[in-house]
């Protein structure tokens, strides 16, 4: 064999092996894995065990995929880290402030096409819809989402002489006209704190002023006051808006409540603080209306001795409850088929808008587990419209709602007229801006210039806002 057909034989030899390991490559078994990243805590037994079947259900029906479950609690510390580690779930939970920015930043992908597929994208509530649409693109589903209201300790109202109680013992919370009992304005939460005050150690109310969640609270007042946070001119500029007459008068109230040493003591009180302090230390906190079963399954307080109404007026007027919400969203790695394959898996956990033999249950197992954990069971806002989901999760809320509903329906009567999206740029930032100026308030109340610290995380504000929007 000559020199030339010797190279030509092994030429092909090598192309041949070459396809051969090309063909190879890829196990036609190999499994497409999901990566599952609100996935239990590993405290959490009874959930992990509901999982675990929903899991093993599922890849009994889809045999081409694998769940793999992978608890990632969302912080804005350690997203962008993850995604360049390559260790961001398929799916993960964060909040409705933040898809537009892990968007901006290239961490979530659009999964438009594969809600369409299925329909789902017109069974999701317009809000939380918005809130997730970028560009005409959509970046997530909702899970859920809450409002904030007032949760008043009717029990400590009553011990106080704020409101009557019924032969049962129990508050009663409206005159025979219907009219409420309770404080729906903020100068009349002034009043009941002061009266508190006379005859106890309790404090009126729980203000948040660290962690960006006393910046969250105070938006609220402020908009409670008339006022709004940041404009939008007809060029797309946004302006700041943190110095409002609003704004100070929000703020002076805050600052007289705590002269008045009606709030509680610290300077620095994050939201996880109220429920262990609804039971004795205040009589009042601004909650979300999502994790109000906290009060008892870490305050030890019962849920009939609690009543969770709307928002207080600063203006008389406005009764808005900060709208927010935990929307699930998608690793821009995530490939189509993970994507298909992680929204079929919501129908076996039942987060999905459909109402199947295996998303029934998946509700009901839901249920059942907060019942065997003791959890109280309560309304929610739902994420989803479609009118079989709502008729369905309607008739299970009257199967497994625990609560007495006089004390809470007033709130959850009311949500849907009442609520108010979050600011839709910076917000988180705005937060912490905020959260300085209430500190200083607190920490210095006869000194404190009300207007001046709030000229000041304006000013930071709308520098972030030029920063990385105006431009």
């Amino acid at each position: 064999m000559n020199s030339r057909r010797l190279s030509i034989v092994l030429l092909l030899f090598i192309l041949s092996f070459t396809l051969i390991l090309t063909g190879c490559g890829k196990d036609p078994n190999e499994k497409i894995e999901l990566r599952i990243g609100f996935w239990p805590e590993n405290t959490e037994t009874k959930d992990i065990a509901m999982y675990e079947i929903w899991k093993k259900q599922f890849e009994e029906e889809y045999p081409e995929y694998t769940i793999i479950a992978d608890h990632y609690t969302y912080d804005t510390s350690t997203v962008g880290s993850k995604y360049l580690t390559g260790t961001l779930p398929t799916v993960f939970e964060t909040w409705f402030t933040e898809p537009q920015k892990l968007m901006k930043n290239g961490y979530i992908r659009s999964i438009t096409n594969e809600l369409k597929e299925l329909g789902w994208d017109t069974m999701m509530d317009p809000n939380m819809k918005d809130s997730l649409t970028f560009g005409g693109e959509i970046y997530g589903i909702p899970r859920d989402g809450y409002g904030l209201g007032l949760l008043i300790n009717t029990k400590t109202f009553i011990e106080n002489g704020l409101l009557e109680e019924d032969e049962d013992g129990k508050a009663i919370l409206y005159d025979d006209e219907g009219k409420a009992l309770y404080p729906t304005t903020f100068e009349e939460i002034y009043e009941a704190a002061q009266v508190i005050a006379d005859y106890s150690e309790t404090k009126g109310i729980l203000i948040c002023s660290a962690n960006k969640n006393g910046g969250w609270q105070f938006s609220n007042m402020v908009w409670n006051y008339g006022g709004e946070l940041e404009t939008i001119d007809s060029s797309g500029r946004i302006t700041a808006n943190l110095a409002s007459p609003e704004a100070v008068r929000a703020l002076e109230w805050i600052k007289t409540m705590k002269q008045e040493e009606l709030l509680l003591n610290s300077p620095s009180v994050t939201y996880d603080q109220w429920y262990s302090s609804i039971g004795e230390k205040v009589a009042m906190a601004i909650v979300g209306s999502d994790i109000l079963q906290l009060a008892k399954t870490a305050g030890q307080v019962e849920m009939d001795d609690l009543a969770f109404v709307p928002m207080p007026t600063g203006d008389g007027i406005h009764h808005y409850s900060l709208y927010g919400g935990t929307p699930f969203v998608f690793s821009a790695e995530a490939t189509d088929e993970q994507v298909k394959g992680v929204l079929k898996f919501f129908e076996y956990t039942g987060r999905a808008p459909l109402v199947t033999d295996i998303s029934k249950a998946a509700m009901e197992a839901g249920n059942n587990t907060a019942k065997a954990k003791n959890q109280p069971i309560l309304p929610t806002i739902k994420p989803w419209i479609n009118a079989e989901y709502v008729e369905y999760t309607n008739s299970l809320e009257k199967e497994y709602v625990t609560v007495d509903m006089y004390y809470y329906e007033e709130f959850f009567n009311n949500i849907s007229n009442n609520k108010h999206a979050e600011v839709p740029y910076a917000a988180q930032e705005m937060y912490e801006y905020l959260d300085t100026a209430i500190q200083a308030v607190l920490v210095n109340p006869d000194t404190a210039n009300v207007s001046a610290l709030l000229q000041t995380a304006n000013a930071k504000l709308q520098q972030f806002l030029d920063k990385n929007y105006n431009n």
